[in-house]
């Protein structure tokens, strides 16, 4: 576990009278629209399972010639350590054969990791990421 976050913590609150407690999205960072079919409810908190069929989903929607996707996840230190595992013995998940995933963490969010996630996953430090906060779910 990198830090104490709220999302993370949430998942293991009782909320037995909700049939779903958030949602959870994919956007495109650069252009700041949600990707379609990769809305998710959250069943109790935020929960990666969730997100693994939003971002397959997402990476499933027309990406012929895209050879890598960067996934900004306020999580992607501990959602990235499993996701390819977690997608290759899912029946539900698949992911498109040649993409390379990139994980990052948004610059907000970053703050709140231990210092090695910032080397590792800062957009400052990805090449290719652009002038990004990362941010843009928090806006739409």
């Amino acid at each position: 576990s990198c830090s104490n976050h709220c999302a993370v913590n949430a998942a293991n609150v009782q909320r037995s009278n909700l049939r779903a407690t958030s949602v959870g999205a994919t956007a495109c960072a650069r252009h700041g629209c949600f990707v379609p079919h990769s809305v998710v409810d959250f069943q109790k908190g935020e929960q990666q399972m969730n997100m693994d069929y939003s971002i397959c989903n997402a990476l499933k929607y027309p990406s012929e010639n895209i050879d890598s996707a960067l996934i900004i996840y306020d999580v992607a230190c501990q959602w990235s350590v499993n996701f390819h595992e977690w997608v290759d013995q899912s029946y539900h998940l698949s992911l498109p054969q040649s993409i390379k995933i990139l994980p990052a963490i948004s610059k907000f969010h970053l703050s709140a990791h231990k210092l090695p996630c910032f080397a590792r996953y800062s957009l400052n430090f990805i090449a290719g990421a652009g002038h990004i906060d990362g941010e843009i779910l928090e806006t739409l």
